[in-house]
């Protein structure tokens, strides 16, 4: 009975990571095009639900240039990407593209697609038979001064728009900095967030994205850690050995998987989850904030 209970289990682990599937059902893209002439491509792909397909961009092919890049969801399935390109190559090319099977910031499993294009010279007029049938045209003097003065009085005023623009801005930035301790300011947008609206409109994603910017710009202000660009795991790994947050780690990676869940999988929280994720955010804050110390000799004086 246990053996059949513990190969029971193990086939089941097996299926489910068995389950977790991305492949390239359909590739379409033109044989031959011209030089740095733009032209589509469209892949279709098949995954496994409930999970996410993104396109590695560092994959990319480096003899093209990508200018334009749309997906769109055929069924729970099948998605399919359109993308437009540039060769800046001649002769025969490899274009490769990687799709990538992603839950919660994870990638779970990767499909590769290679295709073979010929990027052959643009079209251009070398035909001997034509030619300039146009008298050659010189301006006179005072033309060439005219525009000579326009083109000066351009480069003169955007110089000096661009000067009076970063004269303004050292003083745009000082109106709007606070100068609240960050412990302060951070449980003041704490409350902002709660009475904005935005729970109530069923805004869950945008509530958590902005749960979770108080947080990184808390530690901006707090630590002068940068985690603006972090994923949750690089912002876990960031923290980790700072002493100010070793005790409270499990109650920030609780709060972060809580945020990736709401923001990436599309899951809908119940009122008790975002009070408690709430809580520990300003846990979080409480406990790192700097502590205030009495006046020495004042404790135990009346």
């Amino acid at each position: 009975m246990k053996k059949s209970l513990l190969f029971s289990v193990f086939l089941f682990s097996f299926s489910a990571l068995a389950a977790q599937e991305i492949s390239v059902v359909e590739a379409r893209s033109a044989e031959a095009v011209p030089f740095a002439q733009p032209f589509a491509l469209q892949f279709v792909l098949s995954h496994t639900p409930g999970y996410e397909v993104t396109l590695d961009q560092d994959s990319l092919s480096k003899d093209f240039e990508i200018t334009q890049i749309s997906s769109a969801e055929n069924s729970p399935g099948t998605v399919s990407y359109d993308l437009t390109a540039q060769p800046f190559i001649l002769g025969k090319s490899t274009f490769t593209v990687t799709f990538n099977l992603v839950q919660d910031g994870k990638t779970f499993a990767s499909a590769e697609k290679e295709l073979f294009i010929d990027i052959s010279h643009a079209k251009t007029f070398d035909d001997m038979n034509l030619r300039e049938i146009r008298s050659p045209h010189i301006p006179s003097g005072w033309l060439t001064w005219l525009l000579a003065a326009l083109l000066l009085a351009a480069i003169v005023y955007v110089l000096y728009y661009w000067y009076t623009r970063l004269q303004e801005r050292p003083r745009r930035i000082g109106q709007l900095e606070d100068s609240r301790p960050g412990d302060v300011i951070a449980l003041s947008k704490i409350d902002a967030l709660l009475d904005s609206g935005l729970w109530e409109n069923q805004q869950y994603k945008l509530f958590y994205i902005t749960l979770s910017d108080i947080l990184r710009e808390y530690l901006w202000r707090q630590f002068h850690i940068d985690a603006s660009a972090d994923t949750s795991a690089e912002l876990l790994r960031r923290v980790k050995n700072m002493p100010q947050m070793a005790p409270l780690m499990y109650q920030l990676r609780e709060f972060l998987s809580s945020g990736d869940l709401v923001k990436f999988a599309k899951a809908v929280p119940s009122e008790q989850i975002r009070d408690k994720d709430v809580k520990i955010l300003r846990e979080i804050i409480v406990e790192t904030a700097p502590k205030e110390l009495s006046p020495a000799g004042q404790e135990g004086t009346k």
